[in-house]
């Protein structure tokens, strides 16, 4: 079976041209950039492509520019093949993306979103004063030791991206960045100046962030079609306030990339597809798990098609699946830790040892195990006490997704019983 997540890119992936074949050959390409640059008020594209890379480099315009066209991509691939994937992420940036392709936020309001991001990251230091660094070749922990020691009350100097076994990002002074990267070379590593503007994910931006953070407060945020996952902690998100709260501390955080990466894996992720520029996410699975399957768009293109196809073909999401998703995928409003044991995490249990269970035996469904998780479903509506009207919302995705409603017509009175289901904010 094949399980799909998609991963987005973040800044320092940006080249000249990017776009351009995408562009040409994809009308809802052309016009998300044409709602973009309403946006924006200014012509991305004529950046992109005829701007120089040190002003596409500028914090400001690289991540309009990367957002918009990680998010052009997913949207040319959807409306021509509607494929299930079961999970995304997205490093730094790319997690706005993310959230953005799974349906959290309005394009536009991400893109004003970004737009605010850039541009207080950018302010965040002086021009020239911060930078970043990757370093291959050293355990985390003697590059976290370095950093601490170069650090003082002035300048400071972290580690902002754990993103495989042997590779993290350091960043913040751009002395220190310099003076760590030559240091560390002397016991092995091997370091790589990134195209970045800012020190990104250091306490340099901690102004920027509180600023960020009333700007999340006040954008709409909707349900998750399919699980993300934080940047933070490298768990899936559940419900807007969880969002707000998890991506208000992401410019300030370290990105755990490795531990999303070895999350996934252990939810049986077994194809990981790059949409986005250049395919740096995906050469850092290809180091440490080589026997996975990860692709990159811009060059593995057809390759990708085919694998969609393949998994188009090979069946729809089956209802327990999507069952496990969306109960992950939604907001909690009880905090009774025993209800929750009860009517959330055993539930949700029983039924997970039931797809494992299905996988390894390979085979499919049947209407007793497709009851069983819809039970779970309800289970987890009541005691998270979810309203009504959200409730039938997420019964129809999974009826429409699964083809199965037909099943469950003298269970929908019971799904919806207003007396254990309607529960009002």
């Amino acid at each position: 079976m094949i399980k799909i997540a998609l991963l987005f890119p973040g800044q320092g992936s940006q080249y000249n041209m990017m776009g351009k074949s995408l562009y040409e050959s994809s009308a809802e390409a052309r016009e998300i950039f044409s709602r973009t640059n309403d946006i924006l008020g200014y012509d991305l594209l004529a950046v992109i492509n005829e701007g120089n890379l040190d002003q596409l480099t500028r914090t400001e315009f690289a991540q309009p520019a990367i957002f918009a066209y990680s998010y052009a991509i997913f949207q040319s691939i959807w409306k021509g093949k509607k494929f299930f994937p079961s999970f995304m992420a997205g490093h730094s940036l790319g997690e706005i993306t993310a959230l953005t392709c799974a349906g959290v936020f309005t394009y536009e309001a991400a893109l004003r979103l970004v737009m605010e991001r850039a541009s207080l990251m950018q302010q965040a230091t002086t021009e020239g004063q911060g930078g970043m660094a990757a370093i291959n070749g050293l355990h985390p922990l003697l590059v976290e030791e370095e950093c601490a020691r170069l650090s003082n009350d002035e300048d400071k100097i972290v580690v902002a991206n754990y993103n495989s076994s042997n590779q993290v990002v350091i960043s913040g002074s751009k002395a220190l960045v310099t003076q760590a990267a030559e240091n560390l070379a002397k016991i092995g590593a091997i370091s790589i100046p990134l195209q970045v503007s800012a020190p990104f994910h250091t306490p340099y931006l901690e102004i920027s962030n509180q600023i960020f953070q009333r700007v999340l407060a006040a954008t709409d945020m909707s349900a998750i079609n399919w699980p993300v996952l934080s940047n933070v902690d490298a768990k899936p998100y559940s419900d807007p306030e969880g969002i707000r709260a998890r991506l208000s501390m992401q410019m300030v955080s370290a990105v755990r990339w490795k531990e999303t990466i070895d999350y996934l894996l252990r939810q049986g992720v077994n194809t990981f597809i790059e949409l986005g520029p250049k395919s740096a996410l995906t050469n850092l699975i290809k180091r440490d798990f080589s026997h996975v399957r990860a692709f990159s768009y811009e060059e593995h293109n057809q390759e990708i098609m085919a694998i969609i196809d393949e998994q188009i073909a090979e069946k729809r999401p089956t209802l327990v699946s999507r069952s496990l998703a969306i109960a992950v995928c939604t907001r909690n409003q009880n905090w009774d830790e025993a209800e929750y044991q009860r009517g959330v995490i055993e539930p949700y249990r029983k039924v997970q040892a039931l797809s494992n269970r299905l996988e390894e035996e390979g085979r499919e469904e049947s209407a007793d195990d497709m009851k069983e998780a819809i039970e779970m479903l309800r289970s987890v509506f009541v005691t998270k006490k979810v309203p009504l009207e959200e409730q039938r919302e997420r019964f129809t995705q999974i009826f429409d997704e699964t083809k199965n409603r037909h099943l469950f017509d003298d269970f929908a009175p019971i799904m919806f019983d207003e007396k254990e289901t309607v529960y009002e904010k």
